[in-house]
């Protein structure tokens, strides 16, 4: 019976060192596991943001050309590179990225969003450089059953009702500065946060005329049916041209495709792309 007992103790000490020694052997391997795979995880940390994708926070009124550009970039020697567009107002951009949004390229409807961008520490070493012009007109809904021929219509007809980006975005600033200087009181205007949603009012029918960008009218009757009726763009004296000045945060600064998007869009090729959608040349 004892002898029995003996070789039972044996026999589980011999078990038990065989099961730690497997415990151990596993322990061993899940460690090396997981060091392999946390290695893994910091390298695509390092490279898991690729140097092809870039985010460009770009002024509504550029949201039709964008898809254009992008491609021509890509296809022009830079095969991969991801272009991920915001559009807002430029003053709403600006916001975003004094709250943290992240971006590696500013393109503004105007110097002065620009230049209030470059007070924040995302810009402190940003070179902006002017890609296009735009110039802001008054455009008609389809059909225009305002009957409005001249702009003197503003002044003589409280009943029409008019569009206009809210003051602060640039398309704003200069609809509000022109009927001020002109002496000239909107009756219940609608005001929008961008050129984008001013042109939807218009070409819906929302309202009987907008403020908004000649390249936005030149879209709105592009896409016009001939039943929806012409529209009636009005140009407004006085007004000088809106500069696109585009710049790279410092984020942008350290992405090689971001500087280089920059570079191209000073071409002739991206210039070409944004004539066609109505854009002047930067002078």
């Amino acid at each position: 019976m004892t002898r029995t007992l003996h070789l039972s103790r044996a026999t589980a000490l011999a078990v038990f060192a065989a099961l730690a020694a497997l415990v151990l052997m596993l322990a061993s391997c899940s460690n090396s596991q997981k060091d392999s795979e946390s290695e893994g995880t910091a390298t695509a940390v390092d490279t898991g943001s690729s140097a092809g994708d870039i985010t460009v926070f770009a002024a509504a009124s550029l949201k039709n050309a964008g898809d254009d550009l992008a491609a021509a970039f890509a296809a022009d020697g830079h095969e991969g590179a991801t272009v991920t567009w915001n559009y807002a107002g430029s003053s709403k951009l600006v916001q975003q990225i004094d709250q943290g949004a992240d971006a590696d390229l500013f393109i503004s409807a105007d110097e002065a969003n620009m230049e209030a961008a470059q007070d924040l520490d995302e810009f402190e070493d940003a070179d902006p450089q002017v890609i296009a012009t735009n110039r802001l007109v008054l455009a008609t809904a389809p059909g225009n059953l305002g009957s409005i021929t001249d702009l003197n219509d503003l002044k003589t007809n409280e009943k029409l009702r008019i569009a206009l980006c809210a003051d602060g975005v640039p398309c704003g600033t200069l609809a509000h500065e022109y009927l001020e200087d002109q002496g000239i009181t909107l009756k219940a205007p609608t005001e929008e946060a961008n050129v984008s949603d001013v042109s939807t009012k218009v070409s819906t029918g929302d309202v009987d005329a907008g403020f908004i960008y000649s390249t936005d009218a030149q879209a709105m009757q592009k896409n016009l049916k001939e039943s929806q009726g012409r529209v009636i763009v009005l140009d407004i004296p006085g007004i000088e041209d809106n500069s696109y000045p585009a710049a790279l945060t410092s984020d942008g600064e350290e992405n090689e495709t971001a500087t280089e998007f920059l570079e191209w869009l000073q071409t002739d090729k991206a210039r070409e792309i944004l004539a066609e959608y109505g854009f002047g040349a930067p002078a």
